[in-house]
């Protein structure tokens, strides 16, 4: 299934009320679309007060789960809310930030309340997503269509310098005018001086997961042999801007 704002508000205030007898506060709900975060809470450091406010829970839709490891997700982060509301001191002490260092916030206080919850809700809450929730899960038809939209507009663009080097890095169409933009201010120590800048458009699902430049440029040097086997890999066609 996929959550809705209104799932969370009912499933929330359910929780809320059955488990922290209506202690935690009212926060914002949202749905997003992260990839690696299946739930995330947040909340703003109060430095004048020297605390911090819980903020928010978003849950993703990036994988259509089933219910039950929604509502697992959601008591997750519950449990974090509960920890900014409950001990403040966990992660901000005389106006300055505690580290992870000093206070792991997936460590010895979370799994004494995981294991509460789990016990009082009858669902498995854990500190991480399980090998379970990720095999019953599965890639939502939206992200199937962001991926596939992903893999279209997907570029490489290869820089030739007048000393023969080379230097190609990932883009998207979206980013070619801050990309030419960008290119004549860099300076290149490798490659001298630019002699040409080509554009591949690629057939790469993996390849076109990967962050676009566009204002601050990453990429790798290589030899011509190597850019050429390259290309091949991510079956790639030259295009003209």
């Amino acid at each position: 299934m996929l959550v809705t704002v209104s799932w969370l508000e009912k499933y929330y205030n359910k929780f809320n009320r059955e488990l922290w007898n209506g202690m935690l506060p009212n926060v914002e709900l949202k749905v997003s679309r992260a990839k690696h975060d299946w739930g995330c809470a947040y909340f703003i450091y109060d430095f004048p007060n020297n605390t911090i406010i819980p903020e928010k829970i978003t849950i993703s839709n990036y994988y259509d789960s089933p219910e039950n490891v929604k509502i697992q997700t959601l008591l997750h982060e519950m449990i974090h809310i509960a920890d900014y509301t409950f001990h403040p001191e966990h992660f901000i002490h005389n106006h300055r930030k505690v580290s992870a260092r000093q206070y792991d916030a997936h460590g010895y206080w979370f799994n004494q309340e995981a294991k509460r919850i789990s016990k009082e809700s009858g669902y498995k809450v854990t500190n991480h997503v399980t090998k379970e929730e990720q095999g019953c899960s599965k890639l939502s038809d939206n992200s199937k269509k962001l991926m596939k939209l992903k893999n279209d507009h997907s570029l490489v663009c290869v820089v030739t310098g007048e000393n023969g080097r080379i230097f190609y890095f990932k883009t998207d169409v979206y980013k070619i005018k801050t990309v030419k933009n960008t290119l004549p201010l860099i300076r290149w120590y490798e490659i001298d001086k630019i002699k040409s800048v080509k554009w591949y458009s690629v057939n790469s699902p993996k390849f076109s997961q990967m962050r676009s430049c566009g204002k601050s440029i990453r990429g790798w040097y290589v030899t011509k042999v190597e850019m050429n086997n390259m290309l091949q890999h991510l079956k790639a066609t030259e295009v003209k801007f």
